[in-house]
């Protein structure tokens, strides 16, 4: 290969990384107008598009060598473009990037129709599609003549090369930066960008550079900057003139059927004069998604956006509104997931009790119900109570009590060696878990009725999400949508409610809108939450379902499990017994998609 035609190929790269940059200034329309954000996103717009064609370079060349490979290359890099303007059009519409899900939208018949797209938006698409592989033929042309007369010059060249590597620097030292310091007008835009890698150093400063973390957060984004509309109108709220106090109880990775009288005594015995839920769903398959829904009740989704605005629930805000003390008992720290900057970021630190001095789990979760049941029986009357206990014992190492090895054997496996004949053991190590940790729920309710508390205090219990134990060749959990990973135990006591049962599918997201009206709040639902009220029996669609980067629509058992990213690969369908399905089980969720896209972009601006 002559050296004129690398040069050639070089231009040929650099006007099309000039489109895609173009084309990329559409994604600075969806971040904040703050302009600290504004510098980031501008630096982070080249770093991303360099980065993106340092992946595309090595490709390139090798096309680039033959002929036909070069018409491949012109082909591929119209794709390119092609998918870069697309994905801007789906961000700008869905708040999130060009995956799957989307493609199956688009390849199902009637599935644009769904989205209500005349002819002239396909008509418009065709024309830029036309235009994409028309630039291609056009750069090449240009390339040449370029190439030729090395416009530039090794000087300028060089230059040029030195100035886009400072501005990856740039982007990923200011995100490093923004992690370490609570900058949410940077960290607030880590999914601005296809394929944005950030650099996120919070760990090896701690460790190396004596950085100390997890200190008091420090207030949220200004509203005025913020890309959120959540909620969507400002809450009416008429307090109650009694308060009640509100108990909510989870048990990390309680799966659904634990919730028997032989695995959960004390919590079986309550539930008979309680509401109970037999068909629940959580919010998400681990512990980040499942508490999230439970406190803001909205799509899974948001988390990103509420840990980059230090944007708080609208339920606890209303609560410290209403002059409620705020007191959080955890076994784990609360700063991992970050809810002391979501869920939790308005609660005074004085209020929050998550560091036990014990090292075993179990007896860190009878440490936290030690403190709470004190606190219940110091408290004086008159101010109404928020209590958040969340136990850590049944989540990974399944530790207990001493007396509480009821299901035998029981003992912990090697999990490199686990197969549906050996996790026995395992699996009874993880219900003395739960056993365990219900006993100690059961010596929260019978301090809270021993202190009168029954009378006026609302308890919920339940797990954040569930764990499967090879049952469909799954362990643990945050591996996919099983029964076993997402389907909880809720148990809603309401004072004055009459005991209650229902099979019908509910869901995290729908405690707040239950509790929520319970506190005076007079705006219907959807002003602050994708959920309903636990209490209605109308048929849902859908049960939606969140991950790190997938997320899931569960119907009538059935889901279909979409990716949120691209590198995420295909959309899946599985039956009511999760067996994968091929793709006509994923089409018969396609008229589902754009009820889920809606919510899923509900609260941004």
């Amino acid at each position: 290969m002559k050296k004129t035609d690398l040069k050639r190929l070089a231009y040929f790269l650099g006007l099309n990384f000039c489109l895609s940059l173009l084309i990329g200034t559409a994604y600075l329309f969806f971040a904040g107008s703050h302009p600290l954000e504004l510098a980031f996103v501008s630096v982070a717009l080249v770093s991303n598009t360099v980065m993106l064609y340092a992946a595309l370079a090595l490709p390139a060349v090798l096309l680039f060598l033959t002929a036909p490979g070069r018409w491949l290359l012109w082909g591929a890099l119209g794709f390119f473009q092609l998918a870069l303007f697309t994905d801007a059009c789906v961000y700008k519409i869905f708040k999130f990037h060009l995956n799957s899900m989307v493609f199956n939208l688009v390849t199902t018949p009637g599935g644009l129709d769904s989205l209500e797209q005349g002819w002239g938006m396909k008509a418009f698409f065709v024309f830029v599609a036309a235009s994409m592989f028309a630039l291609q033929r056009l750069f090449w042309k240009l390339s040449g003549p370029a190439a030729e007369k090395h416009v530039l010059g090794r000087g300028r060249a060089k230059a040029l090369a030195a100035l886009l590597l400072c501005f990856v620097i740039a982007d990923k030292g200011l995100f490093a930066w923004g992690t370490l310091y609570d900058s949410v007008y940077i960290t607030r835009n880590s999914q601005l960008f296809p394929l944005y890698q950030p650099l996120r150093i919070r760990s090896f400063a701690a460790k190396y550079l004596g950085v100390k973390l997890d200190s008091e957060v420090r207030a949220g984004i200004d509203v005025k900057y913020s890309g959120l509309a959540y909620p969507r109108a400002p809450l009416r709220v008429e307090p109650p003139a009694k308060k009640m106090n509100v108990v909510i109880i989870v048990i990390d990775s309680l799966r659904r059927d634990m919730f028997t009288p032989e695995v959960m005594p004390e919590t079986w015995a309550f539930s008979k004069k309680a509401a109970v839920f037999t068909n629940h769903y959580s919010g998400g398959n681990c512990t980040r998604f499942g508490i999230f829904s439970v406190f803001y009740g909205i799509y899974g989704n948001y988390w990103f956006d509420m840990v980059g605005e230090r944007r708080t629930p609208v339920f606890m805000d209303t609560l410290i509104a209403q002059g409620y003390d705020m007191r959080l008992f955890a076994s784990s720290k609360l700063s991992y997931p970050e809810f002391n900057k979501t869920c939790f970021a308005a609660v005074p630190r004085a209020g929050i009790y998550d560091e036990p001095k014990e090292t075993d789990i179990a007896e860190r979760d009878r440490d936290i119900s030690d403190k709470f049941v004190e606190y219940l029986r110091e408290r004086k009357g008159g101010k109404p109570y928020f209590a958040f206990v969340f136990y850590d014992a049944s989540h990974g190492a399944y530790q207990y009590l001493p007396g509480f090895e009821k299901f035998e054997p029981s003992a912990d496996t090697n999990r490199l060696a686990l197969n549906k004949t050996n996790i026995g053991p395992l699996f009874n190590k993880y219900k003395n878990s739960v056993l365990s940790d219900d006993h100690l729920v059961g010596g929260i309710l019978k301090a809270i009725k021993e202190t009168g508390g029954l009378k006026d205090t609302a308890v919920l219990i339940m797990g954040d999400h569930g764990e499967a134990f090879l049952e469909r060749g799954r362990y643990g959990h945050n591996q996919g949508y099983s029964p076993e990973e997402v389907r909880v135990p809720l148990v809603m006591y309401l004072p004055g409610h009459a005991p209650y049962s229902t099979a019908d599918a509910t869901s995290h997201l729908d405690i707040v809108p239950t509790l929520l009206p319970l506190l005076g709040v007079k705006n219907p639902v959807s002003d602050y939450s994708s959920g309903r009220g636990l209490f209605d029996r109308t048929p849902r669609p859908f049960v939606p379902v969140f991950s790190w980067d997938t997320a899931a629509i569960v119907r009538n058992g059935e889901v279909l499990e979409m990716p949120l990213e691209a590198y995420k690969g295909g959309v899946k369908a599985y039956d009511s017994e999760y067996r994968e399905e091929g793709r006509k089980g994923a089409a018969a969720f396609s008229p589902l998609i754009p009820a889920f896209q809606k919510a899923a972009k509900k609260f941004s601006k």
